[in-house]
C-alpha cells in the first residue's frame, strides 16, 4: 500500500446525481473521465496502490431526501475490501436518531469515521445541541472529517445552490476539540479564507488534523507549505477529492511542489494510519 487518500467521494448511487455536483464540474474545470461504478474507481485506485476512503453526506433534514449512504459506502466496501475504507454520515439535527445512527453505522456497518459537510447539513458545530453526536463518536474511537472553507459546489450558481460558507469555517470546531480532546477532528481542504485560523488549530490542539484534498498541490498557500516542513509534520494527511478532483492529476501536481520526499511517508500513508487507528490494517479489518 503506497499511501491512503483520506478524501475522495464514492460513485453516485444510482437516481442521486446532484446539480451541485454538476457546477463542481464546471468549478474544477473537470476534463477526466468520471467513474460511472465502483468498479470503474476501484480499478483507478488499485494502478496506484493507493487506499481510498469514501465520505458520503448525510443531509436529509435540508433536501428532504432519505439518506442511504452509509448502506452504499457499506456494499462498496464489502465488494473492495482491499481498496477502500468506509466513512458514515449522519445529519447533525437528527438528535438523539443521529447518535443511534453513528452507533450502527460503526458496529454494523463497520465504519471507521464520519463525514460532515456544514454548508450543506446547515449547523454549527460548537452548538451545545450536537455534542451528543460528537460524543458518540468519541466514545467509538473513530475520527470525524469535516469540511472546511469554501465550498466548489454551487459555486456560480443562484445562491451557491443553497450552501452557507459561514458554517465551514473551521473555527466552530475549535471548542468542539478543546471540550472533547479524544475526539479526533480533521479539517478538509486547505480552508480559504481561514487558512491562517486553519494552521492555528492544528499548531494548538493535539486531537486536530487536516487533509490537503480539494486542490491542486500548486495552489496551495506559502504559509501551508512552510509548515508542511516543520510544525505541522505529523498532522497532515492526504486527500485528493477524487473525482471532483483527478487523484491523477492531484499526485502529477505534487511531483512539482518540491516537497522533502522524508517527509512523504507521514503525509501519504503515517499521519492516516494513527488518526484512523489502522495501524495493522489490512492484516486485521
Amino acid at each position: 500500500m503506497r499511501a491512503i487518500d483520506i478524501h475522495t467521494h464514492p460513485p453516485a448511487e444510482p437516481g442521486t446525481e446532484s446539480e451541485n455536483r454538476e457546477a463542481g464540474r464546471s468549478y474544477f474545470n473537470q476534463t477526466w473521465e468520471m467513474p460511472k461504478t465502483p468498479a470503474d474507481m476501484a480499478a483507478t485506485f488499485e494502478k496506484l496502490d493507493i487506499v481510498a476512503c469514501l465520505l458520503p453526506v448525510d443531509n436529509e433534514t435540508i433536501t428532504g431526501k432519505r439518506y442511504t449512504g452509509d448502506q452504499w459506502v457499506a456494499k462498496i466496501v464489502d465488494e473492495f475490501p482491499e481498496r477502500f475504507i468506509g466513512f458514515g454520515s449522519v445529519d447533525p439535527h437528527k438528535g438523539q436518531a443521529g447518535v443511534k445512527q453513528v452507533e450502527h453505522a460503526v458496529k454494523e456497518l463497520g465504519m471507521r469515521g464520519f463525514k460532515f459537510f456544514p454548508n450543506g447539513q446547515r449547523f454549527f458545530a460548537h452548538e451545545a445541541q450536537y455534542y451528543p453526536i460528537w460524543e458518540k463518536i468519541a466514545e467509538l474511537g473513530v475520527p470525524i472529517i469535516t469540511h472546511a472553507g469554501h465550498a466548489g459546489g454551487g459555486s456560480g450558481q443562484p445562491g451557491g445552490g443553497g450552501l452557507g460558507l459561514r458554517y465551514s469555517d473551521p473555527m466552530w470546531w475549535d471548542d468542539v476539540a478543546a471540550d472533547i480532546p479524544e475526539l479526533k477532528i480533521i479539517l478538509a481542504h486547505p480552508a480559504w479564507p481561514w487558512q491562517e485560523e486553519q494552521i492555528s488549530m492544528l499548531v494548538h490542539k493535539a486531537n486536530v488534523f487536516m487533509d490537503i484534498s480539494g486542490w491542486s498541490p500548486r495552489y496551495f498557500p506559502e504559509a501551508l507549505v512552510r509548515e508542511m516542513h516543520t510544525r505541522l509534520q505529523n498532522k497532515i494527511l492526504f486527500g485528493s477529492d477524487h473525482p471532483t478532483l483527478s487523484v491523477d492529476r492531484w499526485l502529477q501536481d505534487w511531483k512539482e511542489l518540491g516537497v522533502a520526499e522524508e517527509l512523504e511517508p507521514k503525509i501519504f500513508l503515517e499521519n492516516a494510519k494513527h488518526v484512523l487507528g489502522i495501524d495493522d490494517w489490512p492484516e486485521k479489518q
